[in-house]
């Protein structure tokens, strides 16, 4: 049974574990959900905030608005030839342009005149994009290459592809290594600027569909087949940037500056070593990108330290200087891999299902919340310290489906439990006493308490004569009339039903629900049922059915109370001594004529509240110690008669001298008690033992233990 249990719980618990983690994994993957992940990326960056270039051999030339309004753009192409030149005489590296020359300019002259200077300069670099092109006999459009025409390209000048990649948002975040075109690979800007630079062999280059891109001697981790995460080092204007227009005008030109000098002052600023200095250009020995930063031109972008802080978008040339100063430092960022984010999912998935039910709310909560801050702190401390992104949205989902869920499978749980409670106690205890076990379902714990609280027997004399003689339809009805007339009595009187056993009626008062005055409660309960017995022996007579009389026995003592069986398949009872003892005594009543007898403990709580008489000592069978006995009459002597009172009081008399061994005269007083109440049980038991102990005394150790033989 506990096996089957234990599975029972482990289905229960995957069904609710894994549909939380597919649910989380499938809302991960909504346009909403998307943006958010996407947002958070950026907020990483903001965070991390800017990181140094102060070493980086990379410079920029834009093409802003003072350059495109002193220029007219588009301007003249004999500008860019000025460019390069210039750019050659300060001593760049590198001059990589940022700006397509895919169609011949309006001046044939100009194209030739910026031809012959990349000619001259021999360090350029071109751009080409992309573009979809349809033809008659194939139905699908095909990607085709725009190169940079022939009027200003000299043959072999080497190009890369500016073509980027931008997510639903606008936003630039990852950078395209190469374009697989008609099963040919095709560097970008920042790839081949990279190649050249580090005499890369590009007939070497054969990109795989799965891991890192392998170039040269760099290991590309890869967010797409033919894309890595752009690393960011800050927003616009992070690497020098230098307006087009001043460097054609001869700004940083070293032979402009002596010229507006007299030859004394010339002479005098060699001398002084700062000709040396000045010679210096902000572009020697640096890779150069040309590209546009006007905002008119339209090739500015969104990147992620786009902010209301920092409302300037990034020129696009500037975006392959962060793709080329990336490569050169070899500082990638790496996107977790998807199998360790579905893990980590599981795992929170499994975390919130056991917090949620196991624990208090108030501590699921706290560690919710604590499983919150520690993705987002995580994610940031990853993404700062090791480069690594860590997809929060997944596991944030996870936590926040998960709390939910299983506070929902807790409430159905606790309505289960309460329809359970309920069930099991609701004919058996007074409806307050069902609430506050729904309210604190601890008292109902597995293996009880020990507890004071009493116990009460009862069940139908001469019940096995009497079911020989009705029919079995008869017996029933007449049993389920008695039953649940009884059960009511005891219930009003906060008891608890704990068992039916044939005609027997087994009820605890003081469980679960603890109250100080449980013997006075189950008192009460017995005279009460032995009233109400009387009320429906008429009305059975009235009816020509058989009359029923019941005896009751009341102990109080210490007793373990609570839900006793195995995990699955329990019973809320009571159990010890003392409960024995309350059965002992209800069989007792035999002996005695008595109707409801208590014991010494019962007696010690009600004796001041009810009108009760000794009874014996008496030694239980399966006891050796002695317990005294007491008959419960009333609870007030208006209750009884004239007579009964009289009886009682001579009764009392009589087993004064009883105990005294003055059999003789305790019989005179039995005998007065039965002349005044004729059918009282006790007094005609106490006249017998009477007339044994005259005939035949007792022993002198005689202690007045009577000793019971039956239960």
């Amino acid at each position: 049974m506990k096996a089957k249990s234990k599975t029972t719980t482990y289905i229960t618990s995957a069904l609710l574990i894994v549909p939380v983690a597919l649910v989380a994994l499938l809302l991960s993957l909504l346009d909403f959900f998307q943006n958010i992940e996407l947002t958070l990326y950026d907020r990483l960056f903001q965070y991390r905030g800017a990181r140094s270039i102060e070493k980086s051999d990379i410079a920029l030339v834009v093409i802003d608005e003072p350059t495109a309004d002193s220029l007219s753009f588009p301007f003249d192409r004999r500008h860019y030839a000025t460019l390069v030149y210039k750019l050659k005489t300060l001593g760049a590296r590198w001059i990589a342009f940022d700006i397509g020359f895919s169609s011949r300019g309006a001046n044939p002259v100009s194209d030739s005149l910026f031809k012959a200077a990349i000619t001259e300069a021999g360090n350029v670099i071109h751009c080409a994009k992309t573009a979809v092109t349809f033809h008659k006999n194939i139905k699908k459009p095909l990607t085709d290459i725009k190169p940079p025409v022939e009027s200003v390209s000299p043959p072999g000048t080497p190009w890369g592809l500016i073509d980027d990649l931008v997510d639903p948002d606008g936003v630039t975040r990852r950078y395209p290594l190469f374009w697989a075109i008609r099963d040919t690979a095709f560097l970008s800007l920042g790839m081949k600027i990279y190649a050249l630079d580090h005499n890369i062999n590009l007939a070497s280059i054969k990109p795989t569909r799965y891991g890192p891109f392998q170039f040269g001697s760099l290991s590309i981790p890869r967010c797409q087949i033919n894309a890595t995460l752009l690393n960011y080092y800050g927003p616009s204007g992070t690497f020098p940037t230098y307006s087009f227009y001043d460097v054609i005008s001869g700004a940083y030109d070293f032979d402009d500056l002596l010229a507006g000098l007299s030859p004394e002052e010339a002479v005098a600023l060699q001398a002084s070593g700062m000709a040396d200095m000045l010679q210096e250009s902000p572009f020697k020995d640096k890779i150069v990108l040309v590209g546009a930063s006007a905002e008119d031109l339209q090739d500015n972008k969104f990147t992620p330290f786009f902010s209301d802080r920092n409302p300037r978008k990034t020129p696009g040339v500037e975006v392959h200087a962060n793709a080329l100063q990336m490569l050169k430092d070899g500082k990638f960022l790496v996107a977790i891999d998807f199998w360790w984010v579905l893990a980590g999912i599981l795992v929170l998935s499994i975390l919130t299902h056991i917090f949620g039910r196991r624990l208090h709310q108030g501590w699921a909560a706290l560690i919710t919340l604590g499983l919150l801050l520690l993705i987002f702190s995580g994610g940031i401390f990853l993404f700062i310290k090791e480069g690594l992104w860590l997809r929060q949205v997944p596991l944030l989902l996870t936590i926040l489906v998960g709390n939910p869920t299983n506070l929902a499978y807790r409430f159905v749980l606790a309505q289960r439990e309460k329809a359970l409670y309920r069930g099991m106690f609701s004919q058996y205890v007074q409806k307050e006493v069902v609430d506050e076990l729904i309210s604190h379902p601890e008292l109902l714990r597995l293996g009880g308490e020990r507890r004071r609280m009493t116990a009460l027997f009862t069940d139908v004399a001469g019940f096995s004569t009497i079911s020989e003689k009705l029919q079995p339809e008869d017996l029933v009805h007449l049993l389920n009339e008695y039953l649940s007339a009884m059960s009511r009595k005891i219930v009003e009187n906060k008891g608890i039903i704990d068992k039916y056993e044939g005609d027997l009626i087994m009820a605890e008062f003081g469980a679960p629900i603890w109250t100080p005055d449980h013997a006075a409660n189950a008192c009460r309960a017995g005279l009460n049922m032995q009233n109400h017995l009387k009320e429906l022996r008429t009305k059975w007579k009235s009816e020509g059915k058989t009359e029923l009389y019941s005896r009751v026995g009341i102990n109080t003592g210490d007793m373990l109370v609570g839900n006793m069986g195995s995990d699955t398949v329990f019973d809320y009872t009571v159990m010890g001594d003392a409960v024995n003892l309350a059965s002992r005594l209800e069989g007792a009543n035999k002996a005695y004529g008595s109707t409801i007898m208590i014991g010494q403990n019962t007696y010690d709580d009600v004796k001041d509240l009810f009108v009760i008489r000794p009874l014996d000592l008496i030694r239980v069978k399966g006891k050796n110690e002695p317990v005294a006995v007491y008959e419960l009459l009333a609870e007030k002597e208006s209750e009884l008669s004239e007579a009964q009172l009289k009886a009682v009081e001579f009764y009392r008399q009589g087993i004064e001298l009883f105990r005294q061994r003055k059999f003789p005269e305790a019989w005179r007083w039995f005998e007065n008690a039965l002349e005044t109440a004729p059918t009282d049980g006790p007094s005609k038991t106490y006249l017998k033992r009477c007339e044994l102990y005259i005939a035949e005394p007792p022993p002198d150790d005689w202690d007045g233990v009577w000793t019971l033989t039956e239960k």
